[in-house]
């Protein structure tokens, strides 16, 4: 097997010949569109080649839907004005608030 099909990216289809034997095939398996981290909805963003129509190119674009990130910057307003702590963010969205307060 070459080596640019050992990966688990690459999907190995058997097939038979016209004569009986088997021969495989390998397929590139097709990626799925990315999911909101925080809450697991399909991220917008086509199939364009240029990685600016692949992604939003805003704060934590690809990673956050739109929803999710505005609520992120909401919550780091509050902590950087003082009315909350960050420990008293929840979890899911205590990551990308810490990492844009520091």
């Amino acid at each position: 097997m070459l080596p640019r099909f050992r990966s688990r990216s690459v999907k190995k289809i058997r097939r038979m010949k016209p004569k009986g034997g088997a021969t495989f095939r390998y397929v590139r398996k097709v990626g799925s569109r990315g999911s909101c981290s925080v809450c697991g909805s399909k991220l917008t963003g086509g199939k364009g080649s240029a990685k600016s129509m692949k992604r939003a190119s805003r704060a934590f674009g690809g990673v956050l839907c739109a929803k999710c990130s505005f609520e992120v910057l909401k919550l780091v307003g509050k902590v950087r004005g003082g009315h909350i702590k960050l420990d008293d963010v929840d979890l899911e969205r205590r990551k990308f608030v810490g990492q844009m307060v520091r």
